[in-house]
């Protein structure tokens, strides 16, 4: 997956250029998060949760 990309869409979901839900966020300018149409949805989230849980630490 593309670097910095976890947890939001990105190029290497497989629809990503045609993907109904990305547009339908962009126009109401809604957080473009990964969503569950893409193949890297559950590894996207699981990367995803595990930095915000180690920046929260550091906050600490």
């Amino acid at each position: 997956m593309a670097v910095g990309d976890f947890g939001h869409c990105c190029t290497d979901c497989q629809i990503y250029w045609s993907c109904e839900t990305k547009w339908y966020r962009g126009e109401r300018h809604e957080e473009n998060i990964c969503c569950p149409q893409c193949n890297y949805n559950k590894d996207c989230q699981e990367t995803w949760k595990e930095r915000n849980r180690s920046s929260k630490k550091k906050q600490k």
